[in-house]
Formats: C-alpha cells, structure tokens, sequence
C-alpha cells in the first residue's frame, strides 16, 4: 500500500511575513539612495569647482555686490521713504552679476553642472523672497524698515542649506551672516555698508577656499 506525504503547509502568518521580507529585500533602502544621492551631488560639485574659472567668477561677484550696496549705502536717509533709484541700483546688480558669470564662469555656467545648477536654484530663491521682504515691508509701512537686518536670515538659510548638501565649511559664512544681522540691527544707519561688506567677504572666503582647494 502506497503512502502519500502532504508537504507541510506554512501557516498564514509566517507567509505573509516571508513576503513582507521579500518585498523589503526588492525595495531599495531610501535612506541608502538619498546617501548615495548627495555622494554624487558633491563629486559633481568637486569636478566643477575644479575649473579655475570658479573663483575669479566668485571674487567679481563680490565686487559686483560690494560696488552696489556702497551706492545703496551712500543714498541712505534717516528718514525713510519709497526711492526708485534702490530699484534701480538692485536690478542693475542683477544684470552685472549675471555679466560677470557670464564672463569670468562661462556662457552655460548653470547648465554645465546639476550641483551648480541647484546651488543656482537656492540662490534664485533667495532673491525672490529677499525682494518678497522689501515689498511687504513697504506694504506694511516703510518705518522702521525692518527688511534689511531680514535679509540676513535669509542668508543664513542659504549658506546653511549649501553646508547640508555640499559642504560643512559654509556653516562659517551662515554663522557669519546670522552675526550680520544683528550688527545691521544695532547700527541701522549702515546696514547696507554692513551687509554689502559681509557678503562680499562670504564670497571671497569661498573663492579663496577653492583656490587653496586646487
């Protein structure tokens, strides 16, 4: 007489947990991607910052930003009003920043990289939410005007998210840019001096950074 054997059948439970094992085995660890993600934004970053363009483009940068908050600062009032030529002065140091990048960086310096590329993003949004700040201040009533020693916080968000993602090194610029504030807090009457002269050093400590880096 024959014997048949049944193979053993696995309980419910156990089965579903094999299969939930399985499929964690499947699915890619998405903290694993995102490391290895931010490893390949920062090699990126280091090839690009190789070029020797990198800081002469920086350092004109920093003249650039220098030259226009010297003028924003030479047209300071005690007393606050609305004054076009600030406009004026800011959106022609837009032009000649991108002129210079254009010039010392290269014609499609935003595009040669993905790292430079969203470095360039972060700082596109900066100057969209740091002239978002002049315009509610003046909504809201030009005196006293607080959107300067603002524009510090700001500042200190981009260099910090640009620490996050490429390097711990621009923790010094956001701690410097979070000092900023305060100073143009206290000494309000030279706040553009202030901010002009902090932001140029930040940019310039960054090319000289690079430089030594090569």
């Amino acid at each position: 007489m024959a014997i048949v054997t049944r193979p053993m059948m696995k309980p419910a439970g156990d089965a579903r947990q094999a299969d939930d094992r399985a499929a964690r085995t499947a699915t890619p660890d998405p903290s694993a991607a995102l490391v290895a993600w931010r490893r390949l934004l920062r090699e990126d970053m280091a090839r690009e910052m190789a070029d020797p363009r990198w800081p002469r483009a920086l350092v004109g940068v920093a003249v650039v930003h220098f030259l226009a908050f010297m003028v924003c600062q030479a047209l300071y009032e005690p007393i606050p009003r609305r004054d076009l030529r600030y406009l004026a002065v800011w959106f022609a140091e837009l032009v000649a920043v991108f002129g210079v990048m254009r010039l010392l960086a290269g014609r499609h310096w935003i595009r040669r990289s993905a790292a430079v590329n969203l470095a360039a993003k972060f700082w596109t949004t900066f100057l969209i939410l740091s002239f978002s700040l002049v315009s509610l201040n003046s909504l809201m009533g030009i005196d006293p005007p607080w959107f300067k020693s603002a524009w510090c916080t700001l500042s200190t968000f981009f260099f910090a998210s640009l620490a996050w993602l490429f390097s711990p090194l621009f923790f010094i610029p956001a701690v410097q840019m979070w000092a900023t504030g305060l100073l143009m807090a206290t000494f309000d009457q030279y706040s553009y001096a202030i901010f002009g002269v902090s932001w140029s050093l930040s940019l310039c400590g960054v090319a000289i950074r690079l430089r030594r880096g090569r």
